[in-house]
């Protein structure tokens, strides 16, 4: 899933990414959520939560989260 992210965005090889399943503790969330977040050396960092299990993430999910959303800097997601 990080070279999938990396390539979306166009990174490069000093630019961090991270991607963790975190445990959803918001009401109608899933139990597990998954948290991307991009690590520029020199540019604020951006954060990115989907809303369901890492395995369950398709790259239909990760385009639409990482490239049509409004607020990449913010927490993104979808809900189902």
């Amino acid at each position: 899933m990080k070279e999938a992210v990396r390539a979306l965005l166009g990174l490069d090889d000093d630019t961090a990414v991270v991607v963790r399943e975190l445990a959803c503790a918001e009401p109608g969330c899933p139990p597990l959520e998954t948290v991307i977040a991009v690590l520029p050396m020199d540019a604020p960092p951006r954060r990115w939560t989907l809303h369901r299990p890492a395995d369950q993430i398709t790259a239909e999910h990760l385009h639409s989260a990482l490239l049509d959303s409004p607020r990449a800097t913010a927490d993104e997601g979808d809900r189902e």
